[in-house]
């Protein structure tokens, strides 16, 4: 039997064998009923330090950097599919969970809020997400981000406020939460864009 400690690396190993023959998951569908739920490829798992990205280019699973601060990521930090934001790259969402997920894993998730942020001149909003209820009935009746304990947030938050602060870090502004209403209205402005792109 594997041990649970070899799981990540060996995730991690298998996705990147199978990355040079599938799609590019960041074109990965959304669902039939997005906004309302969608699809998030995560890329670092809850209570990592280390900043993995998926390279749109090959679908490789790279080691980007280290967080330089003393924090860890809050929640899982990923991509929702078929998206474009205001960076003009993928929509960011952190899908708070029971247990980590493993970089190159897709989930469907439910937005409950988003956490405002401009990074270096540009909007860089993250999507705040639960799994969708079929998913994981455990946060059926969290619905917006006051339905999470306060400190949730406050850790969400704090971690954005802190994370680059060294002098090469860059410009991060905040400007708190919006509602689950706002998340969906990025939500639908971000696949209309990647529709747009597309051509479609």
């Amino acid at each position: 039997m594997t041990p649970r400690a070899a799981l990540p690396l060996l995730a991690a190993s298998l996705f990147a064998a199978s990355a040079a023959h599938a799609q590019n998951v960041f074109d990965y569908p959304q669902t039939d009923d997005a906004p309302a739920t969608f699809h998030v490829v995560n890329e670092i798992p809850a209570g990592s330090f280390t900043k993995y990205e998926i390279s749109a280019d090959n679908g490789q699973l790279i080691v980007d950097r280290y967080v330089s601060m003393p924090v860890r990521y809050p929640a899982n930090y990923g991509s929702i599919t078929s998206s474009s934001g205001g960076d003009n790259d993928p929509l960011d969402a952190l899908v708070i969970t029971r247990d980590a997920i493993y970089p190159g894993a897709v989930i469907k998730a439910r937005a409950i809020g988003v956490l405002r942020m401009i990074d270096d001149g540009e909007d860089d909003h993250k999507i705040i997400a639960v799994p969708a209820s079929d998913v994981d009935p455990t946060y059926a009746d969290i619905e917006e981000m006051d339905d999470l304990p306060k400190m949730d947030a406050e850790r969400l938050n704090a971690f954005f406020s802190v994370y680059k602060n060294l002098p090469d870090g860059g410009n991060i502004q905040l400007d708190g939460f919006g509602n689950a209403s706002d998340a969906r209205e990025i939500l639908t402005t971000a696949f209309d864009a990647y529709e747009k792109e597309r051509g479609e």
